[in-house]
């Protein structure tokens, strides 16, 4: 894919991968839309790269706003190619000594915000000519178990990389759809606005440290774009990565293997073809 020309927008863009996409994307002649909730670097970010950037403050985790950000983007940049739902936080600690505010807060942001991005984008671009590609940002911790010590963040990604799975599945012809799963990069993921309602006991500063030592964001973008570039539905950036969703394979292999083994008509209970049956019976008796 040529970028020259694209019309592209960014969620969480005012920091880490987000801002270095669009760096990236305006390098290579594209015009973006800038989005993030924090003003002061979301503007900042988008008047270090010029007329070819504009920028809109835009809550993801509040449907209106993104329906509002879509808007804008029509207006500013006359429709879109490329929508990159990449906003999201991230919490530590344990499992079960988070509190419902904490978990609403994330998942409201993390899946509820990046379904938001992904159906609005979806629906602007698929009712163009010419299409669009739509990118959610998941993680690593997507693909299987990476570490303890981040149950709420890991659920919410394990549901992103579910909902573009099937958004790829149910996509027209003419929308491309592609996860991103990076490992660490040196983001401020973990310095992000907290609602002020939320404890700050769980910023540490082993996870900045940690965070510290990443993949730079620029590296993790210019990885993206090579992923969007060649038409990849898992764009992957840390080769450690896959070993946790290959232990995770093996597992359930070994699970299946123990409990379910295949036996000859056990695709009986497959959903789409008990679906494709009953559509043929209903067919039959008309």
């Amino acid at each position: 894919m040529d970028f020259a020309g694209k019309r592209a927008v960014i969620t969480g863009a005012a920091s880490g991968i987000g801002k270095a996409l669009a760096q990236e994307l305006v390098a290579r002649g594209a015009r973006v839309v800038l989005a993030d909730i924090a003003e002061a670097p979301l503007r900042a970010a988008a008047e270090e790269l010029g007329e070819a950037a504009a920028w809109q403050v835009c809550d993801v985790s509040d449907h209106a706003a993104v329906e509002a950000l879509a808007a804008f983007v029509q207006q500013t940049l006359g429709g879109c190619d490329l929508a990159f739902a990449n906003a999201g936080v991230i919490m530590s600690g344990r499992t079960v000594r988070a509190v419902p505010a904490e978990v609403d807060w994330l998942f409201g942001i993390n899946l509820r915000g990046t379904w938001s991005t992904a159906a609005v984008f979806t629906n602007l671009m698929a009712a163009q000519a010419g299409g669009g590609h739509v990118v959610l940002t998941g993680s690593e911790h997507s693909l299987g178990l990476q570490h303890a010590g981040s149950g709420i963040y890991t659920a919410s990604k394990h549901a992103v990389l579910g909902l573009a799975e099937v958004m790829r599945a149910e996509a027209p012809a003419n929308i491309k759809v592609s996860v991103l799963c990076p490992g660490v990069v040196g983001t401020a993921l973990n310095k992000q606005p907290r609602p002020e309602s939320l404890s700050e006991r769980r910023r540490d500063l082993m996870s900045a440290k940690v965070m510290a030592r990443g993949m730079s964001a620029q590296e993790a973008a210019q990885r993206t774009l090579a992923g969007v570039a060649a038409g990849e539905f898992y764009i992957v950036t840390h080769p450690h990565s896959l070993k946790a969703a290959e232990t995770r394979l093996a597992e359930l292999a070994a699970a299946y293997a123990r409990q379910a083994p295949w036996f000859e008509g056990a695709e009986k209970w497959d959903i789409p073809l008990m679906v494709a049956d009953i559509l043929a019976e209903q067919d039959s008796a008309a």
